[in-house]
């Protein structure tokens, strides 16, 4: 392999793959960039740069991942911004730039079934079983279309080749830490905690978190919240909508804006009541209302929105230092303890299914398993009383 230095900056070189020749450069991060020629390469890295990656369309895609850049871009009107944003998040962090199998250079005509066996059972030394998920069935639909296209010889992966399974992942699911009635309380406690001068410590980020423990809203909805969807009379909020981080493609420099976007799910629009807790955080940021099309939480400094991460630093440094026994918990650990507390308190698990805006019922059972576990316990051991 001939490789060389250019200016400093990263490896070129050339590589063989299945009898192609190709050119390639590995930067200094150890991120591989290949093309049949040095110009295409450079073309990649500035692409790259720019946070996307695409297929030319003078060009007709030769090798797999090509082929599956060019079918994503194809797709990308059909799906909202932030769909399409995760769809190239996955096929480039585990197809087009995953080195543990090369399945993105492999040439239409060379493909097999045994390569996607083989590329699988090598995602599976690395990856949760629900990223192999993600790009896997991306993959699929992409190979059924380029079956039909007669562009891709007859393959039926469903057929001949085997998923894994979560016994058999290494990166096993993360399970969320939900925190007790009691945790949450500390949590409020300490949220609502001020400085020497009387500043709030935590700032307007606090009662942000405040809103989300005590309504169960995805951090996205809370962001997002406009105050024609809050009715202070009847103690109501209406999630309609989200707020949602989106790459500027059309820039070409990878920048990032926030875009307001339908809910996760048509089932996700729904009308939560606010208990105390949550009413005193929407009466906190009325002081900054100006018209309805404003958002709910905003900072004090210059009322803007805030964004996922702010929220989510804020919480870390609530918990830290809280009396929680726990430290890890994310603004999704709250969602989960409003939805257990109030299965824990008796709730109809419908309701409750409504409220936090899930698909169905079986989905809300399955999340909260451990709840209903610790109930038949319950119910059991008062048969001690009889």
């Amino acid at each position: 392999m001939d490789k060389k230095r250019k200016n400093g900056e990263g490896t070129w070189g050339k590589k063989t793959i299945r009898g192609i020749a190709y050119v390639f450069y590995r930067d200094a991060g150890g991120q591989y960039y290949y093309g049949k020629t040095e110009k295409e390469v450079k073309g990649k890295i500035k692409q790259a740069k720019a946070g996307v990656k695409v297929v030319s369309a003078k060009t007709k895609p030769q090798t797999f991942g090509e082929y599956m850049l060019s079918w994503l871009q194809s797709v990308r009107t059909g799906v909202e911004a932030t769909t399409y944003q995760s769809y190239l998040d996955a096929v480039n962090a585990r197809l087009i730039n995953y080195r543990g199998y090369d399945l993105a250079n492999v040439r239409l005509s060379e493909l097999s079934s045994n390569m996607f066996q083989d590329y699988l059972n090598s995602l599976a030394k690395q990856y949760s079983l629900n990223s192999i998920k993600k790009v896997w069935g991306l993959i699929k639909t992409c190979v059924r279309y380029g079956e039909a296209k007669k562009d891709i010889e007859p393959l039926y992966l469903n057929v001949t080749v085997t998923t894994p399974s979560e016994a058999n992942v290494s990166v096993k699911r993360k399970i969320i830490q939900v925190p007790s009635a009691d945790e949450m309380r500390m949590i409020y406690e300490e949220a609502l905690a001020t400085c020497a001068n009387g500043s709030k410590r935590y700032g307007n980020a606090a009662y942000v978190i405040i809103l989300i423990m005590y309504t169960g809203m995805r951090v996205s909805e809370a962001i997002g919240l406009q105050w024609k969807d809050v009715n202070i009379q009847r103690r109501e909020i209406s999630v309609n909508q989200s707020l949602a981080r989106v790459c500027d493609h059309e820039s070409g420099e990878g920048s990032y804006f926030y875009k307001i976007k339908a809910t996760k799910t048509k089932d996700s629009m729904r009308k939560i009541s606010l208990p105390d807790k949550a009413m005193e955080a929407i009466l906190y940021f009325r002081k900054y209302y100006l018209s309805d099309n404003d958002f709910v939480c905003v900072n004090d400094k210059n009322r803007n929105h805030y964004t996922r991460r702010q929220i989510e630093r804020t919480l870390e440094r609530i918990v830290l230092h809280s009396k929680c026994i726990r430290k890890e918990y994310s603004p999704h650990s709250l969602r989960h303890g409003y939805g257990s507390i109030l299965l824990s308190m008796g709730t109809d698990i419908k309701i409750v299914s409504e409220l936090l805006g899930h698909s169905d019922v079986s989905f809300t059972y399955n999340v909260y398993i451990d709840v209903f576990d610790q109930d038949k316990q319950s119910a059991v051991m008062k048969l001690n009383q009889i």
